[in-house]
């Protein structure tokens, strides 16, 4: 009797009996054999593979080993003892069972999808939505705003700006250009000596340094004492010259003030009387834009601080080809509501957060104008 030469070879763990020879043997193999070849056939039984408790574990083993460790197929392999081919096997049984989610997502993705949002919603041409993640929320939105203001100048452009910490920021993240044609001109008087950082002829000298061009300032008060008084200084040339130019800019970038406790803005705080808080509050108005107060339908207030305001009328800013608003937080989402749904910015840059209760104000009011 011949003796047939066999030979176990480990493929995917299942080892297969190799025939050498093919004389005739007796009919019956040896138990031991068999016994060997350790097939393992539930292992990539699909149907119910997972209800084995030593199964699932394996698998979860090696899904977390992959998918959180980082750890190649064939580490893996010889930790558990079976060949990298097995390893693939098992992962992808371990996605087919449900036990892996892979989702393939990005903030940008994100972002982008939250501005678009915004866009769509307030029918506004640019939104920037600085990442929650961001460790200096002023200066990354700032960056966003200078980035997003730029795109829409050249260098003859004339750019009109407000004031507040929002608008400085942007300024301090200009990149430094050779524009010796452009002109940066105030939309607004001055605040006084409080806050020259934050002041429009400070911040239409920075400007005007940073692109290499030219500036305009408005060295009147911005509020004044009487109406009479506001009414002859608007009628000066110098002033009114400045605020026409303003109305004719290519582009400006304004900040969003609150009317709330919380948000209001320094700039108009040191001529909130009582007596005008009062007015304000039964105007319900829920935002103030470059001197003026707006409702949350988006109109005009008509205050008598207004009529005290060296500064451009609110529907002048409808005109101006891009309007980029710059503001952010919790207490200023209905101040930004109804900037936008006036139409008086035509480009948003806001942080994650304010983002997001945006669109919940925006859908919160049109349910409501809805039922």
């Amino acid at each position: 009797m011949q003796v047939k030469t066999i030979t176990f070879v480990n493929i995917c763990s299942l080892n297969f009996v190799i025939l050498l020879n093919s004389l005739v043997l007796p009919e019956v193999i040896d138990v031991e054999i068999v016994k060997k070849m350790n097939y393992n056939e539930h292992m990539f039984n699909t149907e119910s593979p997972v209800n084995d408790r030593k199964h699932f574990e394996l698998l979860l083993t090696v899904a977390k080993r992959y998918y959180l460790d980082d750890a190649k197929q064939s580490e893996i392999a010889k930790e558990i003892g079976y060949s990298r081919v097995t390893v693939s096997r098992l992962l992808a049984e371990a996605k087919r069972c449900g036990m892996v989610h892979i989702e393939i997502s990005h903030p940008h993705e994100r972002l982008a999808t939250l501005e678009k949002q915004i866009c769509n919603s307030y029918r506004i041409k640019e939104v920037r939505v600085a990442a929650a993640s961001a460790t200096n929320t002023e200066s990354t939105t700032g960056r966003l705003a200078a980035e997003l203001l730029l795109s829409h100048c050249s260098s003859r452009s004339t750019i009109a700006i407000s004031n507040g910490r929002a608008v400085a920021a942007t300024v301090a993240q200009l990149p430094r250009h050779h524009w010796i044609s452009s002109c940066v001109v105030p939309i607004l008087g001055m605040t006084g000596r409080e806050l020259p950082f934050i002041d429009s002829p400070e911040l239409c000298r920075n400007m005007a340094k940073r692109l290499g061009g030219n500036y305009w300032t408005l060295p009147v008060p911005l509020v004044f004492e009487t109406e009479l008084a506001a009414q002859a200084m608007r009628q000066e040339p110098s002033v009114s010259r400045t605020l026409d130019l303003a109305a004719r800019a290519d582009a400006a970038l304004v900040g969003v003030g609150s009317v709330k406790e919380s948000g209001s803005s320094p700039i108009l705080r040191k001529w909130l009387t009582p007596n005008i808080q009062r007015e304000v509050r039964k105007k319900h108005a829920v935002a103030h834009l470059c001197g003026h107060y707006i409702d949350a339908t988006g109109n005009h207030v008509d205050t008598t601080l207004c009529k005290r305001t060296v500064c451009l009328e609110p529907a002048q800013l409808r005109n101006i080809p891009f309007v980029v608003a710059i503001a952010y937080g919790e207490e200023k989402v209905d101040a930004l509501h109804a900037i936008l749904t006036g139409g008086y910015a035509d480009a948003l840059v806001t942080d994650e957060f304010t983002a997001l209760a945006l669109i919940e104000n925006y859908n919160s009011h049109f349910a409501g104008d809805g039922a």
